[in-house]
C-alpha cells in the first residue's frame, strides 16, 4: 500500500502536477488522521471492555463478601437468640444450687460477640475507582453507605461489646472465689453471687444490651448487603442465580396471610403499645401501632420478622400468638383478634 501511494506521488512530480499533488498530499494526510482516529477508537474500545470485565470481576468479588456477611449476620442472630434466652432464665432466678454445682448452667458475660464485615471486594474496588464508568457510578453512593456507614456503627457495637467483655473478665479475676471456681469449686459464697448478687444481673443486663446493639447492626447491614447484591446483579447480568439467603422476603403467602390482622398485648415486661395491626404490602409485612407507622417488617428466619431494634416472631402459628423481643423494653406476647 506504502508503494502504491509513494508511485503517484511520483508520477505527480514528474508530470509537474504541483497542484494536482497538493491535494493529493492533502488527502493523504486525511487519509493518515482517519486511520490513526480509528486506530484510537479501536483502543480506547478495547480499553473500555477491559475496564468493564475487570470492574465486573470486582462487583462479583464484592457478591461473594455480602453473602458471607449475610450469613454471618443470620448466625449471629441465632446466637443472640440463645444469648436472650439465657438472659431470661438468669433474670428470672430460674437457676439452682444443684444446676450451678453440676455445671448445667450458661454464662453470658464473660463472651464476646462480634459481625466483623468482609471488605476485601469493596477495597479493589475503591483502588480501581477511576475506571468506573458514569452509568455504574450510582451504585457507588448505596456501597459507600454500606461499607462506610452501616459498617462503622457495626465496628462500634463490636469494640463496645469487646470492652464490656473485658471489663467483666477484669472484675470477675477480682473476686475472691475466682481462684476456686477456675479450679472448678463452687463454693457457698460463689454460687450466691451467680444466684442473688445484683452486680452480676446488671452485668448480665449491660452484657445483653451490647449484645442487642451489635445484633440491631448487624440486621441493618443484611438488610442494605441484600439490596445491594440484588442492585449489583442487574449491572453484572447474573441475577437468575441469586442465592436463596440473599432476601428478606417470605415466599409462603399462606404464612403473610396466617400473620396479617389486629393484635392485642396480652403480657409483656416493660411498657407496650397495646395494640398492633399487620397488614402485607409487596410480600412484606407493614407494622402500624402508637410506635410505628407503616414500618416494613424484613424477614429473618422460620416466622421471624426483623424491625428497627426488634424480633417478631409468630410464634404459636396456630394459636395466633406474635412473640415480640430484642427491645430494651423487654419482650411481649400478642394476641390476634381476627
Amino acid at each position: 500500500m506504502i508503494k502504491f501511494f509513494r508511485k503517484i506521488r511520483q508520477s505527480l512530480l514528474t508530470q509537474n502536477k504541483v497542484s494536482q499533488y497538493f491535494f493529493y498530499a492533502i488527502g493523504e494526510i486525511i487519509l493518515v488522521v482517519i486511520g490513526i482516529l480509528i486506530a484510537l477508537n479501536i483502543n480506547n474500545a478495547n480499553e473500555k471492555r477491559r475496564n468493564s470485565e475487570k470492574l465486573s470481576t470486582i462487583l462479583k468479588e464484592i457478591q461473594v463478601d455480602l453473602v458471607t456477611d449475610i450469613t454471618e449476620s443470620i448466625s449471629l442472630f441465632d446466637r443472640f437468640k440463645e444469648a436472650d434466652s439465657i438472659q431470661d432464665i438468669i433474670l428470672n432466678n430460674k437457676y439452682t444450687v444443684e444446676g450451678y454445682k453440676s455445671g448445667k448452667t450458661e454464662f453470658l458475660e464473660l463472651y464476646y460477640d462480634s459481625h466483623e464485615v468482609q471488605t476485601n471486594g469493596y477495597d479493589n474496588l475503591m483502588r480501581n475507582i477511576d475506571n468506573v464508568s458514569e452509568e455504574r457510578k450510582t451504585l457507588l453512593k448505596d456501597l459507600k453507605n454500606l461499607y462506610v456507614v452501616n459498617k462503622s456503627y457495626l465496628d462500634v457495637s463490636n469494640r463496645r461489646m469487646q470492652k464490656t467483655v473485658y471489663d467483666n473478665i477484669d472484675g470477675y479475676y477480682k473476686q475472691k472465689w475466682a481462684q476456686q471456681l477456675l479450679l472448678g469449686n463452687w463454693t457457698d459464697e460463689t454460687i450466691d453471687y451467680y444466684l442473688n448478687d445484683l452486680s452480676h444481673k446488671n452485668q448480665v443486663l449491660s452484657y445483653m444490651n451490647d449484645y442487642r446493639w451489635v445484633f440491631m447492626n448487624s440486621q441493618k447491614f443484611r438488610i442494605n448487603a441484600i439490596n445491594a447484591y440484588k442492585a449489583i446483579a442487574k449491572i453484572v447480568k447474573n441475577g437468575d442465580s441469586i442465592p436463596e439467603i440473599v432476601s428478606y422476603v417470605v415466599n409462603d403467602s399462606t404464612l403473610l396471610d396466617k400473620i396479617k390482622g389486629n393484635y392485642r398485648l396480652k403480657e409483656s415486661t416493660g411498657k407496650w403499645t397495646n395494640n398492633l395491626k399487620i397488614t402485607i404490602d409487596d410480600d412484606l409485612l407493614i407494622l402500624n401501632s402508637e410506635r410505628f407507622s407503616n414500618t416494613k417488617c424484613y424477614f429473618l428466619k422460620n416466622r421471624m420478622f426483623y424491625i428497627d431494634d426488634m424480633v417478631f416472631d409468630y410464634d404459636k402459628i396456630e394459636s395466633g400468638e406474635l412473640y415480640v423481643s430484642g427491645n430494651i423494653l423487654g419482650k411481649a406476647t400478642y394476641t390476634k383478634m381476627d
